[in-house]
C-alpha cells in the first residue's frame, strides 16, 4: 500500500488539508494523500508518516477548504512525500490562515 494513487472522490482530494473529527487525534491537521478501499488516507508528517497513512472513514473527517498543490503534485507524479517538509506545508498554512483546528461542539 503506498502513497502514489490518486484520489477519485471529488470531496476529498489529495493535498487538502482535514480536520480528525473522531479517535486519539480529534482536532488535529492532516494532509489527504491518498484513497484506499472507499476510505481516506491522511498523514502529518508526526502522528502518521507519509509513507504508511493513517486509513480513515470520510464521516470522521472535516474539510477547510486549504488545498496543498504542492503535496498533491508529489503524490500525483509518485514522488515520496518527507514527513519533516509536510508538517512545514500543514503548519505554514493554517498559521498563516488564523483557523483554529479545535473541534466545534457538535451540540451546539
Amino acid at each position: 500500500m503506498g502513497v502514489t494513487s490518486p484520489i477519485q472522490d471529488e470531496r476529498y482530494r489529495a493535498g487538502e488539508i482535514v480536520i480528525v473529527r473522531r479517535g486519539k487525534y480529534a482536532g488535529k491537521p492532516f494532509a489527504v494523500v491518498g484513497r484506499d478501499d472507499g476510505r481516506i488516507l491522511i498523514a502529518n508528517g508526526a502522528e502518521y508518516k507519509a509513507a504508511k497513512p493513517k486509513r480513515k472513514n470520510v464521516i470522521h473527517l472535516q474539510q477547510t477548504h486549504y488545498y496543498l498543490e504542492d503535496v498533491a503534485g508529489r503524490v500525483a507524479g509518485g514522488k515520496p512525500l518527507d514527513n519533516g517538509w509536510l508538517m512545514q506545508k500543514i503548519s505554514h498554512v493554517l498559521e498563516n490562515s488564523g483557523t483554529s483546528c479545535r473541534q466545534e461542539d457538535e451540540t451546539a
